[in-house]
């Protein structure tokens, strides 16, 4: 593909990509393992039963309190009362984080299509004594959690780039495509006049 092809390409990429489509998937730092939950649920509510195992999954795009926002769901749902500790870091800075019944069922507007959600637990959310352990610095969500009846569930929202960004990140490439296109130009009119040497 020639270079102006692939970054008038590669630039509309961007300009029309979602921003769910770029966001990156969290990465973590846990004394268990991080693992995608790729169920249909219910979760919420002691669903997962999982002692060795933190799950999060990604719901979607959308906007809260005027901002664009990527939407997480983070779990803990241990068979018994047990503890996971560490942090989870993301690809922008955590702007919110739902961790109450009622603020999960006031954003629920952000369940992902497909998964069933159980907040019929008055309990749901992040469990009291679980606050205390836990604080957001930038686009890390630091964590001490016991998990005892129903789980830990907190929906953390994150920043979204404005599409100005975008614009910029598909500005660059089409520059760029255009340097190497008359890079490779200049090349070939060199080449009939080294031929004459």
């Amino acid at each position: 593909m020639r270079p102006l092809t692939l970054a008038a390409t590669l630039a509309s990429a961007f300009i029309f990509a979602t921003p769910a489509a770029l966001a990156a998937n969290p990465t973590a730092v846990l004394d268990k393992g991080f693992v995608e939950y790729t169920g249909v649920g219910p979760v919420g509510n002691n669903g997962l039963q999982d002692s060795a195992n933190f799950y999060w999954f990604f719901e979607g795009s959308g906007t809260w309190e005027g901002q664009a926002v990527n939407s997480w769901f983070l779990i803990w749902d241990a068979a018994s009362a047990a503890t996971v500790s560490g942090s989870v870091s993301f690809d922008a800075p955590i702007l919110f984080r739902h961790d109450t019944r009622a603020e999960l069922i006031a954003t629920a507007a952000f369940n992902k299509p497909g998964v069933t959600y159980d907040y019929s637990n008055p309990q749901v959310g992040l469990e009291g004594e679980d606050r205390p352990g836990t604080s957001v610095v930038g686009n890390v969500l630091n964590l001490v959690w016991t998990s005892t009846n129903p789980g830990d569930h907190v929906r953390v929202m994150t920043a979204v780039p404005e599409p100005g960004t975008y614009a910029l990140m598909a500005l660059g490439l089409l520059a760029l495509g255009l340097h190497l296109n008359r890079a490779r130009r200049g090349r070939a009119l060199e080449t009939p006049h080294a031929a004459l040497r």
